[in-house]
């Protein structure tokens, strides 16, 4: 069948311009070396810079230690990976980092694979290596939150999607169903994503065609296979939505929302500055080779070798949940926060193509490698000494530097000085809890806030018979608004105490201050029999 005039009402059958993959290198093994040299180096410096993860990694960590529908704050995906990351390497700082930059390195993947599709390999490499420079993609990537860990599921499900539309498949349609699935399992942000499939399927034409809708219908069952017990979940707990429903509360007036709106603007510039900063550089170093002859000049740019419609799609796409986020956070008045777009800029590479020049691809590729994986390398250092040994030496109190190894150790000294009994169960806020239990065994759960429904896998009765050690932090630069269930509960303890100790290396600089205090067990504590 010859190629159709290009078009936008069915853009998936447009091969006009496309670049045949047949007569390009096979780049797949410099693809994965380079991915995997990703994951291990911002993995090992930050796991030798950070004596404490990120509040959001401990966050996953105290979820991870049980599998539940769902958690009080958002969907069970993340958690549920962590938790079998943690059954072979327990709850080590390093596993938390790894998890994200895993995330990030599969978004990647899928982003090249979208860009094979697209282009030729080279091309598809350039602009996966230009978008792996996204702030979101380095050290938001050590972030295991929900924002990085939807980039695989986001960025996987485009790949489909751009598939299913151009081959018909309904196997690809099956798969975008099933990559959606699990974006919403991970955070309900992906919706942005879905309204802007479906819009692209409404301006494009497609819903006019049969095959799709029956693409669609296939696509719709896999996600509702999967999301179906998380929804009945959901109907039983109102956590998720009351906590979205929270975050998403209105500004009072518009002039605060401007101030919310340019400071949300201004951040994700700024995450996206080192894109541009990678950009810059390769076209001044291909500037450089075609003054001296070692590549040719060429006015014509990259994308006028890529089909209208392809360019139709990443533009669409690619700017879609930026474009309707903002639309739609401007009519509401909701707030906004900068690392809500981590996955918004999945396609943002490939618009290096309206930029860079057509005809030089081997040369642009090594220049681009050689630019990106430097600028890589700056980045992962200077970050890692900065959050690691310079805020250290210069006693600046940041979640990496917090001594939470010295601080369980030596509340757990406390419960052994006091109790015959294992430990099985510390009450705190999260963070504190957190570091405390994951660095005593397994075994030791948190209840965070001293509350039951943020911590269904702690029975009341059980943990009565158990015992449990309490713990507030009181560092005059890091202190609690303290919790009333856990002020509670610090009341009913047998034995109190303080520990301080300095939070960096900096002896005259800031203190860790916390207060503990050991509620005695009881007899037939089953936890503590295993």
């Amino acid at each position: 069948m010859p190629p159709q005039t290009p078009s936008l009402l069915l853009p998936a059958q447009d091969n006009t311009g496309r670049k045949s993959l047949h007569n390009d290198s096979n780049l797949t093994p410099l693809v994965l070396l380079l991915l995997l040299g990703h994951l291990l180096m911002w993995t090992v410096l930050a796991s030798l810079s950070h004596r404490s993860p990120d509040v959001d990694n401990m966050e996953q960590f105290v979820w991870a230690n049980a599998l539940e529908w769902g958690y009080y704050k958002h969907p069970p995906l993340p958690s549920w990976i962590l938790y079998g990351l943690v059954s072979v390497f327990g709850r080590p700082v390093w596993l938390s980092f790894f998890t994200g930059q895993l995330s990030v390195v599969l978004s990647l993947w899928f982003v090249w694979k979208l860009g094979c599709e697209l282009t030729t390999q080279r091309r598809a490499l350039i602009a996966t290596l230009l978008v792996s420079m996204v702030s979101y993609f380095t050290v938001g990537g050590l972030m295991n939150n929900h924002n990085t860990m939807q980039l695989w599921s986001v960025a996987a499900a485009i790949w489909m999607f751009y598939r299913a539309l151009r081959y018909d498949s309904l196997w690809d349609w099956a798969g975008f169903g099933v990559f959606c699935g699990l974006a919403f399992l991970t955070k309900y942000s992906a919706l942005i994503q879905f309204a802007t499939f479906f819009l692209f399927l409404l301006v494009a034409g497609h819903l006019r065609r049969a095959r799709v809708w029956q693409g669609i219908a296939l696509a719709t069952l896999a996600f509702a296979f999967l999301v179906t017990p998380h929804l009945i979940w959901l109907t039983q707990s109102s956590g998720p939505v009351g906590y979205a429903s929270h975050s998403l509360a209105p500004v009072e007036s518009y002039g605060a929302y401007m101030g919310i709106l340019i400071s949300f603007c201004l951040s994700n510039l700024g995450r996206l500055a080192p894109l541009g900063f990678a950009l810059a550089f390769i076209r001044i170093g291909m500037a450089r080779q075609e003054r001296s002859g070692l590549a040719v000049r060429h006015q014509t740019k990259m994308v006028a070798d890529c089909a209208a419609a392809d360019r139709f799609f990443l533009l669409f796409v690619g700017l879609g949940p930026l474009v309707l986020t903002l639309l739609v956070s401007a009519l509401l008045k909701t707030p906004l926060v900068a690392h809500w777009a981590a996955t918004f800029f999945l396609l943002f590479g490939f618009f290096a193509f309206w930029v860079l020049k057509s005809g030089n691809d081997a040369v642009l590729l090594r220049m681009t490698v050689t630019v990106v994986v430097i600028l890589q390398i700056l980045t992962a250092i200077g970050y890692n000494l900065a959050r690691g040994p310079f805020s250290d030496m210069t006693g600046r109190a940041t979640r990496s530097t917090f001594p939470g190894d010295v601080i369980s150790r030596e509340v757990y000294a406390q419960w052994q000085a006091h109790v015959r009994t294992p430990l099985v169960l510390v009450v705190a806020d999260t963070w504190l809890g957190g570091n405390i239990a994951t660095r005593i065994g397994p075994k030791v759960q948190v209840l965070i806030n001293g509350d039951f429904s943020k911590s269904p896998w702690v029975q009341p009765a059980e943990a009565t018979r158990c015992g449990m050690l309490v713990a507030i932090n009181r560092s005059p630069s890091d202190a609690n608004v303290t919790n009333e269930k856990v002020a509670s509960l610090m009341n009913q303890a047998a034995w109190h105490g303080t520990i301080q100790l300095p939070w960096t290396k900096k002896l005259d600089g800031p203190q860790v201050i916390v207060d503990w205090g050991i509620i005695a067990p009881q007899l037939g504590c089953r936890a503590a029999e295993h």
